[in-house]
Order: C-alpha cells, then structure tokens, then sequence
C-alpha cells in the first residue's frame, strides 16, 4: 500500500509541475504569435490551471477506470467551492463584484446542474446506474464553447484595465483593483470588476513576473525569452502530465482495490483533495494579498471547466460509469454552486464574511464526515 501512496502522490506532484511548465512555454510562445493578454487568459492560463484535472479525467477514461473521472471532478470542485472560498471568507471577508454575481456565478450553477442531469441518470432517467454517456459529454461540449464564446465576446466590453498586446503587463484599471472599505467595524475588499475572464487575463499579464527578485531567478526568465527554450517547457511539461496522470490514476485504483474503497470514494477524498491544495494555498496568499477577487475568479473559472471540458472530453472518449458517485454528490455540488452565488446576492454588502466562510467549511466537513462513513 505503501507503494501506491508513494506513486500516487508523487504523480499529484508532476500533474501539479508539468501544467505549470506547460503553462509557462504556452504563453511565452503566444506572446510571440502576437496573441494579446485577453486571449492567453481565457485559453492558455485557464486550460492550463484545469490541465492536472483535464489530463486525470481523460487517463481514467482511457484505462476504462471511469470512477475516478467522475469523483475526481466532482470532489475538486466541492473542495474549491466549500472549503477553499470557505476559509478564504473565514481569513478576510471581501466583496463579490457586481460582474461576478451577474455573470460568472450563475455560468457556474448551470455547469454544476448540467453535470448533475448528466450524471445522476438513477433520478432523472430511472437507469439502475449512474452513466455519463456519450451524447452527453458532447452536450457538456458543446456548453463549454458556448461558455468560451460568451467569456470572449462580454471581456472585449469589459474594462480589465489590460493592455490588448504582448508588451509588458500594465498596471490593472482602478476601477479593477482591490480598494478598502473605510468602514471601522468591518474590513471587506471591494473588488468592482473581478469577473473570471478578467481574473484569467490579469494572471496571464503577469505571469512568471515573480521570478524577477532573484538573480537566479533571473537567469531563467532570460532562457524563457528563448523560443527553444518554451517549447522544451510545453514539451516537458506536457510529458510530465501524462507520466503524472498515469501515475494518479494506477495510484489511486490500487489504493483503493487494497483499502476495500471503491474508485470513486479515493477520487472523491484522496485525489480530487491532492490536485485541489495548490488551489487553497494561492487562494489563501491571493485573500490574504487584499485579491480574494481574483482568486474566486480562478476558482469559478477552473470549476466550470472541470464539469463541461473534463468530464466532456472524457464521456466522449468512453461512456464514464458512476456508481459510487450518487445524488448525494451531485446535489453537494449543485448546492454549493448555488449557495455561493446567493450568499453575495442577500448580503447587505454584496460580500463573503465570516459567517458565510463558517457555513461554507462547515457544509464541507459535514459532507466529507458523509463521505468518510458511506465508505
């Protein structure tokens, strides 16, 4: 068992590294190509922040180990949803945008609803099991482009505030940074224009500019100035991918065949909790930065693609079989989708405080005690 641990944690570890390499050559070369910053967002940064969860999804349905697709995908997205905005509201309470709440949010509800409809075909078709086939992974698809077209077409009339180029990052607009309330009993970030594209594009702005302090650091944002030296990063990257998802999902089966867990209980806890903790570590330095903004931005982004890109692409590949993912899983997601989109809206401040941190984590222990005991 031992073992399996070893290969499956280390697999979390190049799904995690290889889509950050990945990540870094693809925009580096985009830049080249002329694409602007709004484009790399929506495209390179974003895919390639959801790359770990696309790479295990499709694995799972190649080896025809369907389960861990589906709880994998459906156990990220309750651990970024619950917990992760949970603690990030428990550490500093911050505004949701008026965007945010009228656009993204909503998007978010109706990914997790459609994977619901998708998945749970014992409540709405009367099958005796849970089946994602393929004509609804095409539906999911076809979603997802639709989601693309609308991101694309409502961030060339929004005002990121960034530069439409391949110059270097501009300063973000001040109507899209994180100001102040100047209220003495509380201290929640106003954040007027986060939306998930503008979140996207503004990472893309600046991405790999952290390697600036440094001189070693330096040195290798000198060779990622090299064209050669991208694409051996895209390459690497993309190889440390495949090698990392091979690793998670033999990792995972394995663990859970000498454990007596079903597949879809170790995707659900031990794989989708492992692949989501770099998610709570930069939402927590973002919340803690005065950005909660941008890191829900992320967050919403990421869990849209999962249900309608990753379980998509791999539906098509292969109807994904979910018996141990059940109502239970699918209404938690659903819920939290809906629950984080009105939490903001019947706020007095249009916020996530305390309280609705506490509420959040709280529902994310009690579903995972759940979990934990369905076994």
């Amino acid at each position: 068992m031992l073992h399996d641990i070893i290969f499956l944690v280390l697999g979390l570890v190049l799904l995690v590294g290889g889509a950050n390499y990945m990540t870094d050559g693809a925009v580096s070369v985009a830049r080249r190509f002329k694409v602007s910053n709004l484009m790399i967002g929506l495209t390179v940064v974003a895919l390639g922040s959801s790359m770990p969860d696309i790479v295990v999804c499709v694995e799972s349905a190649l080896e025809h180990k369907t389960a861990i697709a589906v709880g994998e995908v459906v156990g990220a997205n309750i651990f970024d949803l619950l917990l992760v905005v949970g603690i990030m509201g428990l550490v500093r309470p911050w505004r949701v945008s008026s965007l945010m709440r009228r656009q993204d949010l909503p998007i978010l509800f109706i990914a997790s609803f459609s994977l619901w409809v998708a998945g749970d075909t014992v409540i709405f078709d009367g099958y005796h099991h849970n089946i994602i086939n393929r004509s609804s992974g095409i539906l999911l698809l076809l979603v997802f482009l639709f989601y693309m077209w609308l991101m694309i077409n409502a961030s060339k009339n929004a005002s990121t505030g960034l530069k439409d180029g391949t110059d270097a990052p501009t300063p973000p607009h001040p109507q899209a940074t994180v100001t102040q309330n100047v209220a003495s009993d509380r201290n929640i970030a106003d954040e007027h224009n986060d939306s998930i594209a503008s979140s996207h594009a503004r990472k893309a702005a600046l991405w790999g500019m952290k390697g600036k302090i440094e001189e070693a650091e330096e040195k290798i944002a000198t060779l990622q100035s090299r064209q050669w030296f991208s694409w051996i990063l895209i390459v690497g990257g993309l190889g440390a991918l495949v090698v990392g998802g091979n690793w998670v999902v033999d990792g995972a089966s394995a663990l859970a065949l000498k454990a007596g867990m079903s597949q879809g209980m170790v995707a659900l806890t031990v794989v989708a909790i492992g692949n989501s903790l770099p998610d709570l570590v930069t939402s927590l330095t973002a919340t803690l930065k005065g950005a909660s903004g941008i890191a829900l931005g992320n967050i919403v982004g990421a869990c849209i693609l999962n249900a309608l890109l990753s379980i998509g692409i791999s539906a098509t590949i292969t109807p994904l079989g979910a018996d141990t993912i059940g109502f239970v899983d699918f209404l938690t997601l659903a819920g939290a989708s809906l629950l984080l989109w009105l939490l903001p809206v019947l706020s007095p401040r249009k916020s996530i405080g305390r309280f609705s941190g506490a509420l959040l984590t709280a529902l994310y222990i009690a579903y995972m005690v759940f979990t934990i005991i369905r076994g």
